[in-house]
C-alpha cells in the first residue's frame, strides 16, 4: 500500500486520510491471510460473507468517488476556494453517525450496490486498495482548495437528497468502518473456517 504524507494537510482532510489509512490497514491484517474459501465463506444463507462486504464497498466507494469527481471538476470551474474546516450539518451528522459501527438499524441494500455472490480475493481486494488510494488522493490533493462546505451534489445512492461534499467524505469513512466490522464479526464466527 503506498501512503502519503499528511502532515501539510489542513486537519479535517488529515483525519479523513489517516481514518482511510486506519481502515487499509486493519483489512490487511483481517484479508491477507486468507483463502478464496475463506474469503467467500458466510454462516447462513442470505449473510454477507467477507468478500460481500468489500464488494459492497467497492460499489458504494466507487460510486461517491464517481460523483465527488464531477463536484470538484465542478467547484474548481467556478472558482470555489476553501473557507473553512469540514462542518457537516444536523442532519449531515445523523447520517454520518448512522453508517458508524456497530451496526444499529439495519437497511435494505439497494440493488445495484449489493455485491456479487461471490468473487475471488483477487478481484475483490486489489480493487478495494486502489479505491481508497484515490480517495486519499482526492482529500489529499484535489480537495485541499474547494469549499467542501458549499460543494454539493445529488446524494449517489439517494438521489434525491443534495449533500456536501466534506459529508460525503466522512460518510464513506464511516460507510467503510461499518462494512469492516461486520467483516470481522464474520471471521470471529465458531463455524468460519480456519486454516
Amino acid at each position: 500500500m503506498q501512503h502519503q504524507a499528511t502532515s501539510a494537510l489542513p486537519p479535517d482532510l488529515r483525519g479523513l486520510v489517516e481514518a482511510w489509512l486506519e481502515i487499509e490497514r486493519e483489512t490487511e491484517l483481517l484479508v491477507a491471510p486468507l483463502d478464496d474459501e475463506q474469503f467467500n465463506w458466510s454462516p447462513t444463507a442470505g449473510a454477507w460473507s467477507i468478500a460481500q462486504c468489500f464488494d459492497h464497498l467497492n460499489r458504494v466507494d466507487h460510486l461517491y468517488l464517481t460523483h465527488l469527481k464531477k463536484a470538484l471538476a465542478s467547484a474548481r470551474a467556478t472558482g470555489s476556494a476553501r473557507r473553512d474546516p469540514i462542518a457537516p450539518t444536523w442532519f449531515g451528522r445523523r447520517f454520518i453517525s448512522s453508517q458508524e459501527p456497530p451496526v444499529r438499524t439495519r437497511v435494505r441494500t439497494f440493488r445495484r450496490l449489493r455485491p456479487a455472490v461471490r468473487k475471488l480475493k483477487a478481484e475483490v481486494w486489489p480493487e478495494f486498495v486502489r479505491l481508497h488510494g484515490q480517495l486519499r488522493m482526492l482529500a489529499g490533493n484535489e480537495c485541499v482548495s474547494v469549499d467542501l462546505n458549499r460543494m454539493r451534489f445529488a446524494n449517489p445512492i439517494v438521489p434525491v437528497f443534495r449533500i456536501r461534499a466534506g459529508t460525503a467524505l466522512h460518510v464513506i469513512a464511516a460507510h467503510d468502518r461499518r462494512h469492516v466490522w461486520q467483516a470481522q464479526n464474520v471471521r470471529a464466527l465458531p463455524g468460519f473456517p480456519r486454516s
